[in-house]
């Protein structure tokens, strides 16, 4: 046998595994885009521009629900579009990632390019004052030109250098927003709008999380890369996030009145990333679990 004419049939051989083995791990880790770890620390503030140079903001300094040192946020949910690139850029020297809120199941003067005249006939009836609901149903007669501005706006995030999704507003639209016939949305339907926006995430490389709604994660969470829930302690419905970790997904749970003395360790032993949180989500209060 000539072992100089195998060194190249081993090398390739050699070569053909390491690019199967780099495919996989390309793939495991979310086809080129960044996905939360379940073992993330969380921090939330939209109730107006997220400052870099206050500690409370960032979460510095401040204590678990035991008394002692809080872990640092790896992971900051903040608005799309009212905190420049500058904010998110400083927030990925320290070292953490940062999830983009952005309203997709209703226009809000707030958003991003709101102006454009294109929303006009996606809104439909005036909720808060002066948002209105927008027509989700794939149905719809404007369903493309819906699926664009989304795009859009997710395109506004990736250029500010976010990492992922915090989609808004689609759970609370079953059954108030209008549809192509007149008539509330349904289950199908808002979950077919929905896995259409995981879709549009990811062609433009960021991850998605799923927001509430938590009666159908059964059927949502292989399409979203994890989950965010608002008060599920005293709905007693926080164990309907299971799937999320069974598949090892990140699990962001935002409570507003339960005492983070009760939240905590449930939250801890089903692997939830939990804190008590202001209802406003001002920054101005900020108990987490770890």
């Amino acid at each position: 046998m000539n072992v100089n004419r195998l060194i190249p049939i081993a090398l390739g051989i050699v070569v053909v595994a390491a690019a199967i083995g780099a495919f996989v791990i390309w793939r495991s880790l979310g086809r080129g885009y960044w996905v939360p770890p379940a073992n993330s620390t969380f921090l939330i503030k939209l109730g107006s521009p997220l400052d870099t140079s206050s500690p409370t903001d960032l979460g510095d300094g401040e204590f678990n629900y035991l008394g002692g040192p809080a872990k640092p946020p790896t992971v900051y949910d903040i608005d799309g579009n009212n905190n420049p690139s500058t904010t998110v850029d400083q927030l990925h020297n320290r070292g953490a990632h940062v999830l983009c809120y952005v309203p997709v199941g209703e226009w809000t003067p707030y958003m991003y390019d709101a102006n454009d005249p294109r929303w006009a006939p996606l809104k439909g009836q005036v909720f808060n004052g002066t948002d209105r609901w927008l027509n989700t149903n794939p149905a719809g007669p404007y369903y493309s030109t819906l699926l664009d501005l989304e795009e859009q706006q997710f395109e506004n995030c990736k250029s500010k250098g976010f990492d992922a999704i915090q989609p808004d507003g689609t759970d609370e639209a079953e059954g108030h927003g209008v549809s192509f016939n007149g008539s509330p949305l349904t289950v199908a339907e808002v979950n077919a709008y929905l896995i259409k926006l995981t879709e549009i995430a990811h062609s433009v490389g960021l991850s998605i999380g799923q927001l509430d709604y938590l009666d159908q994660t059964a059927a949502l969470e292989p399409y979203f890369d994890f989950a965010i829930v608002e008060s599920c302690f005293p709905a007693g419905v926080c164990g309907m996030t299971a799937p999320y970790a069974a598949a090892h997904k990140a699990i962001f749970e935002i409570e507003y009145t339960a005492s983070p003395l009760a939240v905590c360790p449930a939250a801890l032993a089903a692997g939830r990333v939990a804190g008590r949180y202001d209802p406003s989500l001002n920054g101005k209060l900020r108990i987490p679990c770890t």
